[in-house]
């Protein structure tokens, strides 16, 4: 059965852009604070990075994850957040899920935020690859 190229394509799904994060403090520059923080998780994560420079910013248990899982990320070039989301889960917490593209494959990444001291902390980190 011959495809008929000159149908036209069906339609994408609408593409679901960064909102503005709910957490308080609200400001403009929340969302672009989380995605550029999580690039920095995404360079640690495919050993770009030193760990160590991260260490103020997370929590002691997110900072023995990132530990274990630093490198883990097999990227042929610098990884790149394409696309991220926020999700308050409360007044002071925030949830960001990310897709992170390595050159030859997309990753997903979670973090859990929490607003502390006049800057975001990472308390938790997920990763699509097994646990470790």
């Amino acid at each position: 059965m011959a495809c008929d190229l000159r149908q036209s394509p069906r339609p994408l799904p609408a593409r679901r852009h960064a909102a503005a994060c709910p957490a308080r403090p609200r400001t403009p520059r929340t969302a672009r604070e989380l995605c550029r923080f999580t690039q920095l998780i995404a360079e640690v994560l495919a050993g770009q990075r030193n760990p160590a420079q991260m260490r103020s910013l997370l929590s002691r248990g997110a900072y023995v994850l990132l530990l274990r899982r630093s490198g883990i990320y097999v990227c042929a070039r610098s990884p790149r957040v394409r696309a991220t989301y926020l999700h308050s889960e409360g007044p002071e917490a925030t949830e960001v899920n990310a897709v992170v593209d390595c050159g030859n494959r997309y990753r997903a990444l979670a973090l859990r935020v929490a607003f502390a001291q006049h800057t975001w902390l990472c308390t938790h980190l997920e990763t699509d690859v097994g646990r470790g």
